[in-house]
């Protein structure tokens, strides 16, 4: 199923090839998982003259919520079986979590579809999960909390750029900087979960971290001081992160790494753009060192949080993750 969600329709050969099974396996595996309802198959449309069967998801089969809660309130989507996203609500306070859901929560259909709610929570959020469980449970199911980078990372694993060689970092810029790790197809916590708290990481001349030049709150200082000047504020930044990208290359060498986030989407671009020519000049003058990815947008806006949190109770229902 979850080759069906990432490709779309494929038929018995194709998913053969993909999962390393017998095409009388997947033949099997097909009619029970059209049984519960949740594939369909049609002809392939061609000009052969066979036609091969081709599966695909019913996207109305499931539904699950996701959710991202920040310090300045968040988001609300829903999410089908197949990936998509009908409906979803922004908010700007934590105590209007329940009102988004209910906004959107008729998207989902009956209740016997939707199969919970995944919440994606900043790190360090001051938080009374309870409040959250009491107020929400008897509506959406069962609940799925779990750290905004975690969720982020299985967002582009699952539904963007898929699970890369060498794996993929993903840099989180809000009130803080943090990154998600995907190391081995998992996401990596490390030691109580503190794999990726870069944001008290310092580098530069001036000695500064990450959280005091990189962030939301910075930006909106240094323009408070240089009104409409956002260069400045791009220069610093960037140099801080190249930084961070050559600490975190440097140790695991990933296949991607991607920044999103809460900064204006020109703001991000001009760090991407910034950091590009860091990476060259880094190459050029100092050392030979393929191994130091280019930095790219994430995938999906505000770097997917929602959009993984969604995941989660398919994750943890209908499509359980066996790997090793």
């Amino acid at each position: 199923m979850g080759l069906l969600r990432r490709f779309g329709p494929l038929t018995r050969q194709e998913l053969s090839r993909h999962l390393g099974l017998t095409e009388p396996a997947i033949t099997g595996i097909m009619r029970r998982l059209a049984d519960a309802g949740l594939v369909s198959g049609k002809k392939r449309p061609t000009t052969a003259h066979y036609t091969a069967l081709e599966f695909s998801l019913r996207a109305d089969a499931a539904y699950s919520l996701g959710i991202r809660l920040g310090a300045h309130g968040g988001e609300a989507v829903v999410m089908d079986l197949a990936g998509k996203i009908p409906q979803q609500r922004a908010f700007t306070k934590s105590e209007d979590i329940k009102e988004a859901v209910l906004h959107i929560r008729h998207a989902a259909g009956p209740s016997g579809k939707l199969l919970g709610c995944g919440i994606a929570l900043s790190a360090g959020l001051p938080l009374d999960r309870k409040a959250i469980e009491d107020s929400l449970e008897l509506d959406v199911g069962p609940l799925f909390f779990l750290d905004d980078t975690e969720a982020a990372v299985n967002a582009e694993r699952m539904l963007g750029i898929g699970d890369r060689e060498g794996g993929l970092v993903i840099v989180i810029v809000d009130e803080t900087v943090r990154a998600g790790l995907l190391i081995g197809g998992r996401p990596f916590r490390g030691v109580h979960g503190l794999a990726g708290q870069i944001g008290d990481m310092r580098s530069g001349v001036d000695g500064a971290s990450l959280n005091e030049v990189a962030t939301l709150p910075s930006l909106k200082a240094y323009l408070a001081a240089h009104p409409g000047a956002t260069d400045g504020w791009v220069a610093i930044a960037a140099r801080h992160l190249h930084e961070a990208v050559l600490a975190i290359s440097g140790f695991i060498a990933p296949g991607a790494i991607l920044i999103g986030g809460a900064l204006p989407d020109d703001v991000f671009e001009a760090i991407i753009a910034r950091l590009s020519r860091e990476r060259d000049d880094k190459i050029r003058d100092l050392v030979i060192a393929p191994w130091i990815p280019s930095v790219r947008r994430a995938s999906f806006p505000w770097a997917g949080v929602a959009v993984g949190a969604a995941l989660r109770p398919f994750s943890e229902t209908l499509l359980p993750d066996d790997r090793p």
